[in-house]
């Protein structure tokens, strides 16, 4: 049975989701949905769209890969001495506050970055300093594409939902995509309500002011366009992104690490997310020309999400 036939059953056998899309796409342009048709969180897989977004900069010159990450930050600084760079940011390999981002509920006050990076009420995170030496090796942290955000407003001057609509959303066709964290409220009625411990989340879902690294709101064709792009930039056909950085994007950084922003796998690259009230995967496997993206309402269903990324690896893999 095709994957397409299979996952509704996977998705019955847990009794934490409540709502679920799922997309699969080939590098014909031909995406398939099914499931929920509605907006999702994209969770964690906000940092793999921000990392595009920040490739796309590096291949225009605009920043340098392996440069000091203070010689680009203007309105904060990252303490301390020594030299951090964009590189360990993608890669989650500068040692940096480990930090999850909960995000915050409605009526809830709710932090600048600037209040986040240096751990200012009303932020509910500790402040992001050095706390490994960098290139220590992976450790897995929202701290890194927090300081990341930082960077890239203080570079180019524009706000972070509208640079990442400029160089990813827009060009990708990502249409129903949006850091913007005005966007659920403006699609009410199409915005997935969030479910925690098998209760529905207060309000419906969480505030993320860390917008790079979980605050992309989504659907999973639009996952799946992104991966198939990279696809394509990976095999050199792409206009948006050489195949230089594409390739770097797909390489462990550090043995048993990330890409560039990617989770790698046994032939696959994508990324994983959970927020509160959510989780989520956007998968593709580049022998085959396939990606496989699915969203959904709930963020303890990790069984299901491994079954279902296991069963979309047997038939697209």
């Amino acid at each position: 049975m095709d994957f397409e036939d299979r996952w509704r059953e996977l998705i019955a056998g847990s009794d934490r989701i409540s709502a679920a899309g799922i997309a699969v796409g080939g590098l014909d342009g031909d995406v398939r949905t099914d499931g929920d048709d509605l907006l999702f969180p994209a969770c964690s897989i906000s940092k793999h769209v921000a990392a595009f977004g920040t490739l796309r900069l590096v291949a225009d010159a605009v920043i340098d890969l392996d440069t000091d990450v203070n010689a680009y930050l203007s309105t904060w600084r990252l303490p301390g001495s020594g030299t951090v760079t964009v590189r360990q940011l993608l890669a989650h390999t500068a040692g940096l506050t480990q930090n999850w981002f909960p995000g915050y509920a409605e009526g809830e006050p709710v932090p600048s970055l600037l209040q986040i990076l240096r751990g200012e009420p009303p932020a509910n995170t500790p402040a992001v300093r050095r706390d490994l030496p960098p290139d220590a090796g992976f450790r897995y942290s929202g701290s890194h594409y927090a300081v990341l955000e930082q960077l890239l407003i203080d570079v180019t001057g524009t706000p972070f939902d509208e640079l990442m609509a400029a160089l990813v959303l827009e060009p990708v066709g990502m249409a129903d995509s949006s850091y913007d964290q005005r966007f659920p409220y403006e699609h009410r009625e199409r915005a997935a309500r969030g479910r925690s411990g098998g209760v529905p989340v207060p309000g419906g879902w969480h505030t993320q002011p860390e917008r790079a690294g979980a605050g992309l709101w989504s659907t999973p064709a639009d996952l799946v366009r992104l991966e198939l792009e990279i696809c394509r930039a990976s095999a050199g056909t792409s206009a948006l992104l050489p195949p230089g950085l594409a390739a770097q994007m797909l390489t462990p950084q550090v043995p048993g690490g990330f890409g560039l922003g990617t989770e790698l796998g046994d032939g696959y690259f994508g990324h994983t997310g959970q927020n509160t009230g959510y989780s989520c995967f956007a998968f593709a496997w580049p022998a085959s020309g396939s990606a496989v993206a699915v969203m959904t309402n709930a963020d303890d269903c990790r069984d299901t999400l491994v079954a279902l990324i296991e069963l979309a690896g047997r038939r697209h893999g």
